[in-house]
């Protein structure tokens, strides 16, 4: 019989992904823009005027006053 095990090398271990608090760095980072984007989405739904879409006060006429 031939002695198969004789100048056998095992592979490598295979390179582990470099992770944050478990998880892989895409998904951790889109997990937060998505947290991010809830945050705003929420601060904008509860208090509107942090950001308002016209301006607050009316705009001044210019009609001229009408002559008795």
């Amino acid at each position: 019989m031939h002695d198969h095990e004789h100048g056998h090398i095992p592979p490598p271990d295979l390179p582990q992904h470099k992770t944050y608090m478990g998880f892989r760095p895409h998904i951790f980072i889109g997990g937060l823009v998505l947290i991010a984007i809830l945050f705003l989405y929420l601060l904008l739904l509860v208090r509107p005027q942090v950001w308002p879409s016209q301006p607050s006060h009316a705009p001044a006429t210019t009609a001229p006053a009408p002559a008795n």
